[in-house]
């Protein structure tokens, strides 16, 4: 099988065990926390991918689409996800920033999406705001990115303008602590966006998929390809038959909720890079894992 990078957005997946050291999440004093402590993060507004369920409206606000504009096309395509965590930056992929697609150009960012054919989005009597849409100020690719190839794939974007925070757009949580930064195996995390739910058609999600699945062990992605061979930055998830991020997935949050004094959080722990050429073969898939890059992330979120 060769090693493809998966032009998708994760629905939910299984997490392999986090593998990272003590120190990772030893940034508590970050002057970055500044800025990110000025919002509420985490929260969900509901009470409550292929092979995944439909979210509920606002369960996900801070999941993010990526709007592309192609050679003589109008609309724009989208072909990736991220996840908000502040008012102006997200996270995703760094390929999803870098030559995604022949003759195209990463041009926008939605936030508040749920259900791509309406807008506003309403579930039975209540209704969210309406999309917002930004343009993009500024990207940061890691700058290790494919070095060796396949790894390092983190990328920051900055939105030309603030969006508005509300119940249905707010930041997911960063890993802050041990606690934090760490998933066993065994333990489940979940994925959600907008990707391909069907393995023999190009069908996209409508609305917003999520799946949950248990964290495996790395060497289970030492299989993609002659030579590659999974590093402490990234994360091995997934191996259940149909259930699987897939193509318009990449970029997008890998998610657990911890407990918080505030009550229950949904912390990032990592984000869709690439995996099999099909999806929901019981084969898992590679993701970046943020408590590693925590540090670069604050880095520049400040600079």
């Amino acid at each position: 099988m060769c090693l493809c990078k998966r032009i998708y957005i994760f629905v939910a997946i299984v997490m392999s065990h986090v593998r990272t050291d003590d120190t990772l999440c030893n940034v508590d004093q970050h002057p970055a926390w500044n800025i990110i402590d000025k919002f509420e993060c985490g929260f969900s507004a509901s009470d409550r991918i292929i092979g995944g369920m439909n979210a509920a409206l606002g369960q996900f606000p801070w999941i993010t689409r990526l709007g592309y504009y192609m050679s003589d096309e109008k609309e724009p395509e989208w072909l990736c996800g991220g996840a908000l965590i502040t008012d102006r930056y997200v996270l995703t992929a760094a390929h999803c920033v870098n030559n995604i697609a022949e003759d195209s150009e990463l041009a926008l960012v939605r936030i508040g999406e749920y259900d791509t054919s309406t807008n506003p989005d309403c579930q039975l009597y209540l209704c969210a705001p309406p999309v917002q849409d930004r343009k993009i100020k500024k990207v940061i690719t890691h700058p290790s990115y494919d070095k060796p190839p396949f790894h390092n794939d983190l990328a920051i974007i900055l939105l030309d303008t603030p969006v508005e925070i509300n119940d249905y757009v707010l930041p997911i949580c960063l890993p802050r602590s041990h606690q934090h930064c760490k998933a066993e195996l065994s333990e489940f995390v979940t994925v959600a966006g907008w990707g391909k739910t069907n393995m023999t058609t190009e069908a996209k999600a409508r609305i917003l998929q999520y799946v949950s699945l248990p964290i495996v062990k790395p060497e289970f992605c030492d299989f993609f390809g002659k030579g590659f061979k999974l590093g402490v930055s990234q994360i091995c998830a997934g191996g259940e038959r149909n259930k699987d991020a897939c193509v318009g997935d990449s970029g997008g949050p890998l998610m657990r909720v911890f407990d918080t004094p505030d009550g229950p959080k949904n912390f990032l722990l990592g984000v869709v890079s690439f995996g099999p050429t099909i999806c929901g073969i019981k084969k898992p898939g590679v993701y970046t894992s943020i408590p590693y890059y925590l540090k670069w992330i604050l880095n520049n979120i400040v600079s």
